[in-house]
């Protein structure tokens, strides 16, 4: 576990999480460099879209309507597919940094959810204000072997793990280590 530990406090469980948590900020970057491609592509002597019926039917209109060759320029349409690769490309880094730097463990006194490379954020529950553990998984997570597991504490509190490994074997171990912690508070 990485980050500072509590006094007397040890690792007991650190979560994996299936690598299909990175799928949507890949999807993403695919998508940005697939814009990206459009861009060099429209920037070429003969732009790819040319021969498309629409774009035939847009320089008619154009033509009857207001002079020979009127349209929309290369140059400009090359810019909006750069613009769009680097806000999209932008917005999927951003998802697949956070989702491979997102870590889940149990220690012998809380249950932390952290995440950022640069920036951080943590958040924690302490094992004696866990009041469940429950699992949330879709067909699909069904299929692929992952799952969500939301941990209620006191009041409105809870941690949601996403895209958790084994998940039933996980949420089994987290209330055994809830209860046994609950034991060892009650006999002190």
């Amino acid at each position: 576990m990485d980050g500072p530990m509590l006094p007397n406090e040890k690792s007991l469980l650190n979560i994996r999480r299936s690598p299909l948590a990175l799928l949507r900020g890949m999807l993403d970057l695919t998508i940005a460099l697939l814009l990206l491609w459009g861009m060099f592509k429209a920037q070429e002597r003969v732009p790819f879209w040319d021969s498309w019926w629409l774009v035939e039917q847009y320089r008619a209109l154009a033509t009857r309507f207001l002079w020979e060759g009127a349209g929309i320029p290369a140059s400009w349409i090359a810019a909006v597919f750069g613009l769009l690769a680097l806000l999209v490309g932008a917005g999927a880094l951003r998802q697949v940094i956070r989702e491979a730097s997102r870590r889940y463990s149990v220690t012998s006194l809380r249950i932390l959810s952290r995440c950022g490379l640069i920036g951080r954020a943590t958040d924690e529950l302490y094992l004696l204000s866990v009041d469940g553990v429950s699992l949330h998984q879709s067909p699909m997570g069904r299929l692929l072997g992952h799952a969500d597991l939301i941990i209620s504490g006191r009041g409105n509190n809870q941690l949601k793990f996403t895209f958790v490994r084994s998940p039933d074997e996980v949420r089994e171990k987290i209330d055994r280590i809830v209860l046994a912690r609950r034991s060892k508070q009650s006999q002190e």
